[in-house]
């Protein structure tokens, strides 16, 4: 498909584009499994394989497309007479929103799904080709706060269940007057929002503190928490980092881009 083609196809995508959500009603929602193949009634319609649910109901899903020449992966996966592409990155959402507001299509086998992943993994999540790119940011961004509240809704329930071992640190005073500057002018770009997504941790925002969960793969190690290039904590990481003495901006999404969670080498 050339250039001229992509663009008519990515301005059909926009223009379908909306704000509706269709709810299956109760006696025909069908439970969530892994391997289905399931339409999301939005608007317009999104596509998802279930590759994985954890046991607290998170589903790891990869989204799917009709509009399969502004994907950049290149495998296709035909269901009663239609072609569907992947898309290279997997989302989470609850299983209580897919089971309400997508309709089952298909179950695939488990050496497709394993083939579909290693595709996902391999396919570049940037093209250099502009209408490919924006689609791939459009359709993200769909998916985007859903997933990450899913994420730390699941977090939630697991603090329900056994409470997590915690870190906590209280954001020194020097840090929020040594970046006034930055942390000030963050604000006329931020939009206010009490969820929060890092490189490899998710939070969210409550009175003058955030509540951090960090990726499993950093719990028991030795890891460098920095806000800017201060040094906030050195020590054995834990499911979750409290970070106290926020300041009383409307965002703190500045969080996003200057706090980093590496692991620590003596």
């Amino acid at each position: 498909m050339d250039r001229k083609e992509l663009a008519v196809s990515l301005k059909l995508y926009k223009k379908c584009l909306g704000n509706t959500r269709l709810s299956v009603s109760e006696d025909k929602r069908v439970p969530v499994e892994k391997g289905q193949f399931r339409v999301l009634l939005w608007e317009p319609w999104e596509y998802i394989l279930v590759v994985d649910m954890e046991e607290e109901g998170l589903v790891h899903a990869v989204p799917f497309t009709v509009f399969c020449d502004l994907s950049t992966s290149r495998l296709r996966l035909k269901i009663k007479d239609k072609i569907y592409a992947p898309l290279p990155f997997v989302v989470y959402l609850r299983k209580e929103i897919v089971e309400k507001e997508s309709v089952l299509i298909k179950k695939l086998k488990d050496e497709n799904i394993e083939v579909i992943l290693q595709n996902v993994r391999r396919s570049p999540k940037w093209s250099a080709n502009r209408y490919k790119r924006e689609f791939l940011k459009l359709v993200w961004k769909r998916y985007e706060d859903l997933s990450l509240s899913s994420v730390i809704y699941t977090h939630i329930l697991r603090e329900q269940i056994s409470q997590p071992e915690e870190i906590i640190v209280k954001l020194p005073q020097y840090i929020l007057q040594k970046y006034q500057t930055q942390l000030q002018s963050f604000q006329l770009a931020a939009m206010e929002s009490r969820a929060l997504k890092g490189r490899n941790w998710v939070g969210v925002v409550e009175k003058n503190k955030a509540v951090l969960y960090l990726q499993e793969d950093l719990e028991g190690k030795k890891i460098r928490v920095k806000l800017f290039d201060e040094v906030l904590y050195e020590g054995i990481g834990m499911e979750k980092i409290i970070l106290e003495n926020l300041p009383d901006y409307p965002s703190h999404a500045y969080l996003e881009e200057y706090l980093n969670v590496e692991i620590w080498e003596d």
